[in-house]
């Protein structure tokens, strides 16, 4: 297994979700030291073609991963694609793609489905995101919400900015979401719409990945979207969320998302249905993920690398 290791609630929450994930049916690699082993130069993986395709979050970590990997090892190939996580869930499973992407853990639907086909599920943390409520600056320069709130926004009960808040113009709310099947969208539904019974509007407005979402709302007065943490920038307003009224309102950032602290913290994983075979090219990739090099590409890309355990542990 692979991997860096968390500290302090990062461990807790990683421990949690192995215990969750396997007892859902599916498995989560326990983030471990880096890789040590030593890659033989005669490897048959030098020479090997591999296929990934899922969430459009993850996509830009495995892209620059793969292209940094395959300009250090000139023998290899990997095609990336994006999709959604739904895409990377079903194609990995069908055998379409030997990795997918997803920026959330499987269905229920999706583990069954991998049962059929007599596969196992493995989950491969990358990388730490959160998914940030985000609005075009017309609405106001800051904003502060509890997830209800949004909730109520997207769902459609709240149409008006000014009904949110009287001092908010009083000016229609544009909603702008992700497609079904999109793990940012599935994350985002998960604690903002589904403890409150809320369904998104049919006035939403659905874009097919995060760099659509953004130029949404950089160019859309009175917009308000969500957005991976990757894909910030500032010529939108992020919007500080509070679990529930009376509980303390947090902008995403390192510390926070890090702590968990912000409400829609996330993993974001690569996806196999067998523990990589030691030696394929599948199994270095990840390796090249999680080792300080791909971590480094994972923070250039925006997105936050994984906590290690002090020096000495």
């Amino acid at each position: 297994m692979h991997g860096s290791i968390p500290t302090s609630r990062a461990i807790m929450a990683m421990s949690l979700l192995f215990i969750v994930g396997f007892a859902s049916g599916y498995y989560v690699n326990p983030l471990l030291s880096p890789p040590t082993v030593v890659w033989e130069e005669d490897s048959a993986w030098r020479t090997d073609s591999i296929s990934i395709s899922g969430s459009t979050t993850v996509l830009p970590i495995a892209n620059a991963c793969a292209i940094a990997f395959m300009n250090k090892y000139a023998g290899t190939s990997i095609t990336v694609t994006g999709g959604g996580s739904g895409r990377g869930y079903s194609e990995v499973i069908d055998g379409v793609v030997d990795i997918g992407m997803a920026s959330r853990p499987p269905k229920q639907k999706e583990i069954d489905d991998a049962k059929e086909k007599g596969v196992a599920l493995w989950l491969h943390p990358i990388a730490l995101d959160a998914v940030c409520v985000v609005v075009h600056p017309s609405v106001n320069e800051t904003l502060k919400l509890t997830l209800q709130e949004v909730g109520k926004i997207f769902a459609g009960i709240y149409t008006r900015w000014s009904e949110v808040d009287p001092s908010l113009p009083d000016e229609p709310i544009y909603v702008v979401v992700r497609e079904p099947g999109s793990g940012t969208r599935g994350t985002f539904e998960e604690y903002v719409m589904e403890p409150y019974g809320y369904s998104v509007t049919d006035a939403a407005h659905v874009r097919p990945s995060n760099p659509a979402v953004k130029t949404t709302i950089e160019t859309t007065p009175y917009s308000i979207g969500y957005v991976g943490f990757g894909f910030i920038t500032s010529n939108m307003v992020v919007v500080a969320l509070a679990e529930e009224e009376g509980k303390p309102y947090i902008y995403p950032s390192i510390e926070s998302i890090a702590s968990f602290k912000y409400p829609i913290s996330r993993y974001l994983y690569l996806v196999t249905t067998t523990r990589p075979e030691s030696g394929s090219l599948t199994d270095r990739f990840i390796d090249f993920v999680l080792s300080p090099e791909g971590q480094e590409i994972v923070e250039e890309q925006g997105f936050l690398k994984l906590p290690r355990y002090p020096a000495g542990v």
